[in-house]
C-alpha cells in the first residue's frame, strides 16, 4: 500500500472521528459553571458599551384565532412569540468543550430576560412567558426565546356593517422601565408569520401587520395588527334571510278572508318573531353609540316598525268590515275607495278607448253606485298590501346599497 493511499485513509478516519465526536455532560455541567459564575447578573441588561442600546428581535408565529367577542370587545389569538438578542457575557469557544458544544439550553430563569407585557391586555397586566421555560443559547451569546401563550386584548369593534365587517385588532407589547436609548425593537419581517395558522370557521384573515411606535411616554411598542373579514354566509341565512321573508309573509295578512278571524293573530305572531331576530342580534352586538351601531340594527327596526303599522292596519281594515251597513260611509272613505281602485278603471278606459260619453258614463256610475262597509274594507286591505310592501322593498333596498357600498 502506497504512503498516499496511507494518508489519505488517515485523515478520512480523523474526518469520521471529529464528526462523531461529541459533547460530553460533565463538558456542558462545566460550560454553565463558567458563564454563569458569580458575577453574572439577572437584573442588569447585557452590552458591554452601555450607549448602544441593546437590539431585540421580535416575530410573531400565529396558530389561531380562539376567539372574538365584539359584545365584550375581546381579542383572543394563539400563537408563538420569537424574541432574540444577544448577551456578551455568555459566550465561549467550543473547542474548551468537547469541540462540539455551541448550543445549550437553560431555563429562562437563569438569565436576563426582556420583561415583555401586553398594554392593551383584556385582563390584569401580566409578564409574557413562564420562568420554567427554557431557551437556547448559541456560543456566540445569541439567544433564541420562543413563548407560546393564548394572546388577549381589547379591541373596540366597527360594527356598522354587521355583519359583512371586517375588524383590525391589536396587540402591544413594550418592556416597561426601559428608553429607546437602552433597548430597541426591531421588526426582521413586516408581518406576522402564518405558515402554522388554522383558518378559522367565522374569520378569514386578509391582513397582518408588524411595526414598532413610541406610545406617549416615549416607551417603544411592538404593534402587532390583524385584519379580518367576517364570513357572512351564517349570518345571511340564519338572520338576515329569514326576516326577510318573514316582512314580506307579514303582507299576506291583508288577502286573508276577514271572515277568518285569523288576521291580528298571524299579523302579531308575525310581528313577535321580527322582534326576536332583533333581540338576538342585539346580543350579539356591544352597547355602543354611533357610529358603532350595526345597519342592520336599524333596517331590523324599521321591518319592526313596519309591522307594528300593519297590525294596525289590519285591526282598521277589520273595523271596517264588521260596521252595520247603516252607518253613514264619509266621504274620505270613498275617496280612499276610488284612490285604490282607480287604477282598475283607468286600464278599463285604456284598454277599450271608449269616448268622452262613455268616460262620463262610467265615473258617474262610479261616483254614484252603492259602497258598503265591505268595499271600504277591501280599499284598506289593498293600499295597506301596497303601502306596506313598498315600504319593505325600500327598507331592503336602502340596506343593500349601504352594504355594496361597503364593498
Amino acid at each position: 500500500m502506497s504512503a498516499t493511499r496511507i494518508f489519505v485513509i488517515v485523515v478520512f478516519l480523523a474526518c469520521i472521528s471529529s464528526l462523531t465526536k461529541a459533547y460530553t455532560l460533565k463538558e456542558e455541567l462545566n460550560l454553565h459553571a463558567a458563564i454563569f459564575n458569580s458575577t453574572y447578573d439577572t437584573n442588569v441588561r447585557p452590552g458591554e458599551n452601555r450607549s448602544i442600546p441593546l437590539q431585540i428581535n421580535v416575530t410573531f408565529y400565529f396558530k389561531s384565532i380562539k376567539e372574538v367577542d365584539e359584545s365584550i370587545s375581546k381579542f383572543s389569538i394563539t400563537g408563538a412569540l420569537g424574541v432574540m438578542w444577544k448577551d456578551d457575557r455568555l459566550t465561549w469557544e467550543p473547542s474548551n468543550y468537547g469541540e462540539d458544544l455551541y448550543t445549550t439550553i437553560v431555563p429562562q430563569k437563569k438569565i436576563w430576560m426582556p420583561f415583555l407585557v401586553n398594554i392593551n391586555a383584556y385582563n390584569e397586566l401580566t409578564e409574557i412567558g413562564s420562568s420554567n421555560m427554557d431557551l437556547r443559547i448559541e456560543n456566540n451569546g445569541a439567544i433564541t426565546w420562543v413563548t407560546p401563550n393564548i394572546f388577549e386584548s381589547t379591541c373596540d369593534a366597527d360594527m356598522s356593517y354587521y355583519p359583512f365587517d371586517s375588524q383590525t385588532c391589536t396587540l402591544r407589547f413594550y418592556i416597561p422601565g426601559f428608553m429607546p436609548s437602552e433597548i430597541t425593537f426591531t421588526i426582521p419581517e413586516n408581518s406576522i408569520n402564518m405558515h402554522e395558522y388554522s383558518k378559522n370557521s367565522l374569520w378569514d384573515v386578509t391582513n397582518t401587520r408588524m411595526h414598532t411606535a413610541l406610545n406617549i411616554l416615549q416607551f417603544q411598542e411592538v404593534r402587532m395588527s390583524v385584519t379580518m373579514k367576517r364570513r357572512p354566509v351564517y349570518y345571511v341565512s340564519s338572520l338576515i334571510l329569514p326576516v326577510a321573508f318573514l316582512s314580506f309573509l307579514q303582507l299576506f295578512v291583508f288577502l286573508m278572508p276577514p271572515d277568518s278571524g285569523e288576521r291580528v293573530g298571524f299579523a302579531t305572531t308575525v310581528l313577535l318573531a321580527i322582534a326576536v331576530y332583533l333581540t338576538l342580534v342585539q346580543d350579539k352586538l356591544p352597547e355602543g353609540s354611533e357610529p358603532s351601531v350595526s345597519y342592520l340594527s336599524y333596517k331590523l327596526l324599521g321591518d319592526f316598525m313596519i309591522g307594528v303599522f300593519m297590525v294596525i292596519g289590519v285591526i282598521i281594515g277589520l273595523r271596517f268590515y264588521h260596521r252595520e251597513h247603516e252607518q253613514r260611509i264619509p266621504e274620505y272613505l270613498k275617496t280612499l275607495y276610488r284612490i285604490s281602485f282607480c287604477d282598475l278603471s283607468c286600464r278599463y278606459l285604456k284598454k277599450h278607448k271608449v269616448n268622452t260619453d262613455e268616460k262620463e258614463t262610467m265615473e258617474e256610475m262610479k261616483n254614484t253606485g252603492p259602497l258598503t262597509w265591505q268595499d271600504i274594507g277591501k280599499a284598506t286591505d289593498r293600499l295597506c298590501l301596497f303601502m306596506f310592501g313598498f315600504g319593505l322593498m325600500n327598507c331592503n333596498i336602502v340596506y343593500l346599497i349601504v352594504i355594496v357600498s361597503f364593498y
